[in-house]
């Protein structure tokens, strides 16, 4: 059976990532439960399994973001052209 879940150490390997920044990613917020990340048990102190199929459709979604950001500013940007000239 091949599954996406992968322990911390194989994980951070599979997704260029330290195991210190996949870490924090998931104790701030950004790995969701469930989708991202799962307690084994399913209680909190249990041991962690990553998806990394999903972590990396997730770092596709934040490189397009970011790199979409200055479009979003520049639109907010108010323009004081006359209309109608």
């Amino acid at each position: 059976m091949n599954t996406p879940w992968f322990a911390l150490a194989d994980a951070s390997k599979i997704l260029g990532l330290s195991q210190a920044t996949l870490w924090n990613l998931k104790n701030i917020g950004s790995l969701e439960a469930g989708e991202h990340r799962l307690y084994v048990t399913g209680k909190k102190n249990s041991n962690v399994r990553f998806n990394v199929e999903a972590i990396i459709k997730w770092q596709i979604e934040q490189t397009i973001f970011n790199e979409e950001a200055p479009v979003r500013a520049s639109k907010k940007i108010a323009s004081y052209q006359k209309v109608g000239l």
